[in-house]
């Protein structure tokens, strides 16, 4: 019978160490494609017996990852529960304080026991969380308005477009809320402040638009986070069904927003992915809208990407045509500093 005394910090830099932490996590049915991103791991620990590896757990950011204990040593759960409980200890040292956790459905009821609660749940994947704060809370913050239609859109607006403003300016045309949820995420030239204010600042004519952060529930870090990695996989694709049933059950339902808007996608098929799988689970309680990305006068498709290619390499008169105003400034003021 394990207890704290026997958890070691595990450092996967050794390989001797790091190999016998990937065949653990193999042989406990984690696939080898989600073992790859190890390096970003903030910490790992790990259980002995006699010098052979029992037991593991990690943690990156607040999300605690990879945890496997062999078959022989899972003992009614108590390892499990050494394991979870050792990871929180490291991460509470760290001053986190709120904890997300990815498994599989079957696993649902340990995490549970301990104190975790349930955001959502898919037939393969279940999230739940622990700590100081919570998706009740997050919801709570959001002010509920009255009227028949009300809409959402989500966006990353790094930074914000003409192409934004366009979609919308259609869901305000034709609901009487819209709700505009910015990802937060750092990005590597504009903060998650500055992009939230970007939005603000380019849609303050529209009084009934409402623009919040997605926080920790929408296409964030915690709950999706293969779409920062923009990879189309089957991995990526579990984590959209994640990302779509958590806006359905818990945001759409409580806010009781019925539309979704979102831009099609001719360039990235990661986004496209994305909307195929909203377009299958949000419908019939949700309606998913998808418009025609919004053109330039010489008949360019407006993207992010696109400013941020011209920003880069000083061609601001590129940009005009591509953003508001606000956004112009801010991208021209920046690129003088």
């Amino acid at each position: 019978m394990f207890d704290q005394t026997d958890i070691q910090r595990l450092f996967l830099k050794n390989n001797y160490i790091k190999d016998q932490w990937e065949n653990l996590l193999l042989d406990s049915g984690i696939q080898k494609k989600q073992i790859e991103d190890f390096q970003h791991l903030d910490q790992t620990l790990g259980i002995y017996h006699k010098e052979k590896l029992v037991g593991t757990v990690s943690y990156q950011n607040n999300v605690i990852k990879y945890i496997a204990v062999s078959e022989k040593y899972k003992d009614g759960g108590h390892t499990f529960n050494v394991l979870v409980s050792a990871i929180i200890q490291a991460m509470s040292q760290q001053e986190i304080f709120h904890y997300i956790v990815f498994t599989k459905p079957r696993y649902q009821k340990s995490f549970n026991f301990l104190g975790f609660e349930t955001i959502v749940s898919t037939p393969k994947i279940a999230v739940l969380e622990m700590g100081d704060s919570s998706i009740k809370q997050y919801l709570e913050r959001i002010p509920k308005v009255n009227g028949e239609k009300k809409a959402a859109i989500v966006m990353n607006a790094n930074p914000f477009t003409e192409g934004h403003y366009y979609l919308v300016k259609q869901a305000a045309n034709n609901n009487d809320w819209v709700y505009v949820f910015v990802l937060e995420k750092e990005q590597n030239l504009f903060s998650t402040k500055d992009r939230l204010k970007l939005v603000q600042q380019g849609l303050q004519k529209l009084k009934n638009v409402i623009v919040l952060s997605g926080g920790e529930y929408i296409i964030s870090p915690a709950t999706f986070p293969t779409y920062f990695l923009r990879e189309d996989d089957e991995i990526a694709k579990e984590q959209m069904v994640v990302d779509a049933t958590l806006f359905k059950e818990r945001i759409a339902t409580y806010l009781d927003i019925s539309a979704r808007y979102v831009g099609e996608e001719p360039l990235s098929p990661m986004t496209r992915s994305y909307n195929d799988i909203l377009e299958t689970i949000l419908p019939p309680e949700i309606k998913v809208h998808v418009l025609a990305r919004k053109k330039t006068e010489q008949h360019q498709v407006i993207s992010a990407s696109q400013v941020r290619k011209a920003y880069l390499a000083g061609q601001l008169e590129k940009i005009k045509y591509m953003v508001p105003e606000t956004t112009y400034q801010y991208l021209k003021n920046k690129r003088e500093r």
